[in-house]
């Protein structure tokens, strides 16, 4: 029996992978102090952290990347709120400087909860004129409406992602606001919900499974006493760096960098046109660094956590998890998350799906996993809704017709049921839930898989389909399950064996 690690654990593991990170980004340094792939903001998160672990060591770096940030010319995609954040964290550097980098540029300031909150952390680092200061109150309280649902913060309107909503935490943990800080711990109790004891924090809307949500959760979980919910995030996180030799951008596909990383690369899933591996590898440097410096924290009370946004479930056998609302299909659940198992055995057995669908990516509609009609058309998502504590009800359109999806959560089974009552041109093709392609599905028989390394054994009262054509999720290839050619149908995942 492994005795349960101290505070001083957790920090020095979280200051090893931040030293090892800071010399990873040394090495990759080019001559001229950029990187070999291009980046938004790396060089400002490489300079704060190189600046705050040795100065000395890292001072040729440090030089160099000032060098480029100064020489670099904005355009119509500088990262102005996130390099201008970067500047502010490193000790001693003088507002002429600052300036020499920013230069004349203007915040891109989307209508995105990270972007605003990063521009008002900005602004609150000003002087603390009368003026000023009523900017903030009004920046704070266009915040708070616009994108706090008390315990969520969501991404963008009507839309959830659990990595930026960490990140929104973090930033906002830090705020000199006291009720900010509140805010922020009412959130991280989501981030613990969502983490429990397997560890992996985004899970959910954008950006699923990538390393810049997870630094995040790590930080504010470290930050309220939610130790044993950070020790299994870090624990994914060192997971990651041993299998990719560095820190992916994607902690869900972890292996090493190829040399043309990219959307259209099946070598990096989960990978979307707007992600730069070096921008996520100095901004987890940076956050894990920062997670070293924490002081322990008092374990928290007991929180309820309840939210008409998200869909939350634990049972011995898995953890399941939805995102109810959103306004792309990257955004919302189509299917449930599945996480089978518990602490470092549990596996992705459905991981999310989607991508970034109007940015380029492996993912395409046809990897949506709700019905197709036979004339290809996929199901659209509509809306979901929780009807009880164990009953989600997805509606969805097919060719212009409604369909619907239940699913029930007992103890050791799940139960989706899919519904096209509608007459539809053909028989659509139900289901099409994607599984992880590690797990192997084996086929008993006509109507029954099984997946031996789990235990878990999948029926259906239609027979079933195996295919893995267009078949991507944020965790790499997968295996889609059809019923194909019919209008009703009910499939069941059953645990076999306890994951105690």
């Amino acid at each position: 029996m492994s005795l349960p690690l101290t505070p001083d654990d957790i920090t020095r593991r979280c200051n090893r992978l931040a030293r090892i990170i800071a010399d990873d980004l040394a090495d990759r340094q080019t001559r001229d102090g950029n990187f070999p792939l291009p980046e938004f903001y790396a060089k400002g998160f490489a300079c704060a952290l190189w600046t705050e672990l040795d100065a000395h060591r890292y001072k040729k770096n440090i030089n160099r990347a000032f060098d480029a940030l100064i020489a670099e010319v904005p355009d119509r995609t500088y990262h102005r709120e996130f390099i201008k954040y970067a500047l502010l964290a490193i000790p001693g550097l003088s507002k002429e400087t600052r300036n020499s980098i920013l230069k004349n540029a203007r915040n891109l300031a989307p209508d995105v909860a990270n972007w605003q909150i990063l521009g008002l952390g900005n602004h609150q680092a000003k002087a603390s004129s009368f003026f000023n200061k009523l900017l903030g109150l009004l920046h704070t309280g266009f915040i708070r409406y616009r994108y706090w649902r008390s315990p969520v913060f969501l991404d963008r309107p009507g839309c959830f992602s659990a990595q930026y909503h960490a990140f929104c935490a973090a930033l906002f943990s830090d705020s000199p606001t006291p009720s900010d800080r509140v805010i922020a711990s009412n959130a991280t109790g989501l981030i613990a919900a969502l983490v429990g004891d397997h560890g992996y924090a985004n899970l959910l809307g954008r950006g699923a499974g990538q390393s810049f949500g997870a630094v995040c959760a790590l930080y504010v979980l470290m930050k309220h006493g939610f130790s044993p919910q950070a020790e299994a995030v870090l624990y994914r996180l060192e997971e990651a760096i041993l299998n990719a030799g560095t820190m992916p951008l994607n902690l869900l596909t972890a292996r090493p960098l190829p040399e043309n990383p990219g959307p259209a690369n099946p070598q990096t899933p989960g990978w979307y046109s707007y992600n730069r591996h070096d921008d996520y590898l100095a901004f987890a440097g940076y956050w894990l660094h920062r997670a070293a410096t924490l002081k322990p924290a008092d374990s928290p009370a007991g929180q309820s956590i309840q939210s008409q946004l998200i869909f939350l479930k634990t049972t011995q056998s898995y953890h399941v998890q939805m995102a109810l609302v959103g306004k792309q299909s990257f955004d919302v659940s189509s299917s449930p998350v599945i996480i089978a198992g518990h602490g470092q055995d549990a596996i992705l057995l459905l991981p999310p799906t989607g991508g970034e669908t109007d940015q380029q990516s492996l993912y395409t509609p046809t990897s949506t996993p709700l019905p197709m009609a036979s004339d290809g058309q996929v199901g659209l998502f509509q809306k979901a809704q929780r009807v009880s504590k164990t009953e989600v009800r997805i509606q969805f359109s097919l060719a212009g017709k409604q369909g619907s999806r239940t699913l029930t959560f007992a103890d050791d089974e799940i139960c989706i049921t899919d519904c096209c009552p509608d007459p539809v041109s053909g028989k659509p093709d139900l289901f099409r839930l994607l599984f992880n392609g590690e797990l192997g599905l084996a086929r008993i028989s006509d109507h029954e898989l099984f997946v031996a390394r789990l235990g878990v054994r999948i029926h259906c009262d239609h027979p079933i389909s195996i295919d893995q054509n267009d078949t991507y999720t944020a965790a790499g290839p997968a295996q889609r399950i059809t019923a194909p050619g019919c209008n009703l149908a009910k499939l069941s995942i059953r645990w076999e064996t306890r994951h105690v």
